[in-house]
């Protein structure tokens, strides 16, 4: 039992003896105490873990709002000595932001891109997710269409939206199919790249288990490669929201592409700054929203 466990036992009692009755006695009422005093323990140490988790938060959030209060009084203070056809103070943008809303259809062209978003978007992460699995976990088909899938990840996705115009039109479909190529790549590339570092004495344990195929992507590939799908999905959002806005220019001038294809092409430098304010705000929303889900969904991926 000794060479088992690796914990020496002592020197062995003469045969026919037995350990004197009161050290059993003492040792008894001891591990009450002990394990109370472990308890103990354990708890002033997650009390303290909290504790410091917390005041990390709060350091980091008012680093944060230092941060962006800086960079607010930064450009108030350029865009009040500079031209206003170069670039615009804050509060000359806020002003033309609200004339936007009100007058000239933000937010009917906010709703529009959001929507067209969030189709392609949608469709290019399951998709994205889907192909990047079988490509990690199945060698044949990566061989089979893991060259054409790199190839066309290493392509400039603005030279093949030419094409994509003339051959399915300047439609709402082109739009959304030009967004979700855009966050498709991303993610087949993340997603196999985790399925091929899965740990492998998981994959060992489900062998030697017995475990089905189904059973195999449910408790292990999928779980292990959350971390993976959630890294994927989060730089779709940010390739989705560029592929979003060159779908807006270059098929048909529609939503905040058009606003901010029109104020630059005006000379209206406040209300292009307007739009790329709503475009970082939805940005950070967006990202936002992926954490939250990945949380709710997979609270062990960090």
């Amino acid at each position: 039992m000794s060479e088992i466990t690796g914990r020496s036992t002592g020197s062995p009692s003469p045969a026919g003896t037995s350990p004197p009755p009161a050290a059993a006695d003492q040792a008894t009422p001891a591990s009450p105490k002990l394990e109370e005093s472990r308890a103990q323990i354990e708890a002033a140490i997650e009390q303290r873990l909290r504790q410091r988790s917390r005041r990390n938060r709060r350091i980091y959030l008012l680093i944060r709002i230092v941060s962006l209060i800086i960079v607010l009084a930064a450009w108030q203070y350029y865009g009040s000595k500079s031209t206003p056809v170069i670039f615009d103070p804050l509060t000359r943008v806020l002003g033309a932001l609200v004339d936007l809303f009100r007058h000239q259809g933000l937010g009917a062209a906010l709703w529009y891109s959001v929507w067209t978003f969030a189709i392609g978007y949608l469709v290019g992460v399951a998709a994205g997710v889907a192909l990047g699995m079988c490509l990690g976990a199945y060698r044949r088909a990566e061989a089979a269409v893991g060259l054409y899938v790199y190839a066309l990840y290493a392509t400039p996705m603005v030279a093949i939206v030419p094409l994509l115009s003339i051959w399915l039109g300047f439609g709402v479909l082109t739009q959304e199919l030009i967004i979700g190529l855009f966050v498709l790549f991303p993610c087949v590339v993340s997603v196999s790249y985790g399925v091929r570092n899965i740990d492998g004495d998981l994959l060992e344990v489900a062998r030697s288990l017995r475990m089905g195929r189904a059973s195999l992507w449910r408790h292990v590939l999928l779980p292990g490669t959350a971390p993976y799908i959630a890294t994927g999905a989060a730089q779709g959002v940010a390739m989705g929201l560029v592929g979003m806005f060159i779908a807006e220019i270059f098929t048909q001038l529609s939503g905040l592409g058009n606003l901010l294809e029109t104020a630059a092409q005006t000379y209206h430098t406040d209300q292009a700054l307007a739009v790329l304010l709503v475009i970082m705000a939805l940005g950070v929303t967006l990202r936002g929203l992926i954490t939250l889900v990945q949380r709710k969904v997979a609270p062990w991926a960090k």
